[in-house]
């Protein structure tokens, strides 16, 4: 790879990875290769990527450290810092982290908690690498709705589509037992104030709540939100438990608040398991209607998963967790036309006209020897139309060999803007010269796939 300045690079070929079935014109590179930083998409993809396509946000991992990290897919794959040096020791070394881009592209927003007892959202400008901070709130949220609660670390970070509002997704420590709790920030970007903070509760920590890309049908914004049925905690360890509440509650249901919190609307899928849960979902195009990964459903229990298309119904508090039991429930299975579905995390195009996804197999592997499970692969999709409405056209990228152990070794394929890349995670060690050991996850990045049309 080239070098100019002072500018970081670690990309090397992985086209192993391509097989005799992938599509041809495909190139595949290993954007990461230090075996001591577990390196990652980010897992809500929607942070991720700039409006230019041009970058790319990664989390890259120290034993005590979180260090985002931008890559440049048009000039040799440099890594470029998002914070500085100083404030990553104050960044919690965690999968989720809380920065993504403005909607102009111009900044990258991250927030983390400074001495002494802040939480700060800064931002970081993509052209100069100017740094300032932005909000500055205290760590007990005193002066807030949430006060009385102790801010643990920031999970995820969104702005509304018109680029007025910023949501902070924050873990809630200090609690009456030993669950954390999760709470939502909104600032205002044009009065440069905190608007509202409010409380979702123990069991919405794999939310992925961010602002909607649109408004709702009153012209206000809209929160997607999820509640999971567990709750999380972390030992003194710092290691990350999930214990499940009892059989007769279980599933997931997924719905929309407005700025105060109420709810709005709610996704009439899942809410039962072991028929129907649902788990990864992605906004389909800019609208309020979404694609749903749902492990099991009733036709055919013996399939891993299928993908539903589901647009939202008007809820309250008391119908919110009806799921597909809601007399209004709607959905479309877009894999109706494929003989053995098996979808898991799900990337939709700004335009819902393409879908990239990865399978959860037909199983875990049974042993050590069988890490790379062949079953695990991703694939793309065109979405067309017949008489019932929209399906998706599925055809092989490749298989990325990820152990999926740890948690970040899960593929999260996603795309940028323009699709002219695919990136995904692997714990595969390389061939061409990284040769580290398993189960340190790295990013890869697959250009010239082409969609079919």
């Amino acid at each position: 790879m080239n070098s100019d300045g002072n500018l970081q690079r670690e990309a090397l070929p992985a086209a192993e990875l391509l097989t005799t079935v992938s599509r041809p014109g495909m190139e595949v590179f290993q954007l990461t290769t230090n075996p001591e930083m577990s390196s990652s998409v980010l897992y809500n993809y929607a942070q991720a990527f700039d409006p230019t396509s041009r970058y790319v946000i990664i989390n890259r991992i120290l034993p005590h450290s979180n260090l985002p990290t931008m890559v440049d897919l048009e000039n040799d794959f440099a890594l470029i810092p998002v914070i500085s040096e100083e404030d990553s020791e104050s960044c919690p070394a965690q999968f989720h982290v809380g920065v993504t881009f403005s909607r102009d592209g111009a900044y990258v927003y991250y927030g983390l908690i400074r001495d002494p007892g802040r939480y700060v959202i800064s931002r970081r400008n993509v052209a100069t690498g100017d740094r300032e901070d932005v909000f500055s709130i205290p760590l007990d949220l005193s002066g807030t709705p949430l006060a009385g609660w102790r801010l643990g670390g920031c999970r995820w970070l969104s702005f509304s589509h018109d680029g007025r509002r910023l949501l902070s997704v924050v873990h809630l420590d200090g609690g009456k037992d030993k669950y954390y709790s999760i709470g939502l920030l909104i600032f205002d970007l044009q009065t440069m104030e905190l608007g509202n903070a409010f409380e979702t509760g123990p069991r919405n920590w794999n939310n992925k709540s961010q602002f909607a890309p649109c408004l709702g049908p009153d012209g206000e914004y809209l929160i997607g939100l999820c509640d999971c049925y567990s709750k999380a905690w972390h030992d003194d360890d710092g290691h990350w438990h999930c214990d499940q509440l009892p059989d007769g509650d279980l599933g997931t249901s997924t719905y929309l608040v407005d700025e105060e919190g109420t709810v709005k609307y709610v996704y009439p899928v899942g809410r039962d398991r072991p028929k129907q849960n649902a788990s990864h979902w992605a906004w389909y195009g800019n609208s309020l209607r979404r694609v749903y990964h749902c492990d099991t459903f009733d036709l055919a229990p013996h399939f891993r998963g299928c993908m539903f298309l589901v647009d939202p119904v008007p809820a309250d508090e008391t119908t919110r967790h009806l799921g597909r039991h809601h007399p209004q429930a709607n959905q479309l299975d877009l894999t109706r036309h494929i003989t053995r579905p098996d979808v898991y995390h799900i990337c939709v195009s700004d335009d819902a006209k393409h879908i990239v996804c990865d399978t959860m197999s037909l199983g875990y592997p049974k042993s050590d020897d069988d890490l790379r499970s062949a079953t695990r692969y991703l694939y793309g999709c065109t979405v067309r139309e017949d008489g019932d409405g929209a399906y998706v056209d599925p055809f092989f990228i490749l298989t990325a060999h990820s152990s999926w152990r740890p948690y970040g070794a899960e593929c999260l394929p996603c795309m940028t803007p323009d699709r002219k890349w695919i990136l995904f995670n692997s714990d595969y060690p390389g061939v061409n010269g990284y040769r580290g050991d398993w189960h340190t996850p790295q990013v890869f990045a697959i250009r010239g796939c082409v969609f079919p049309e």
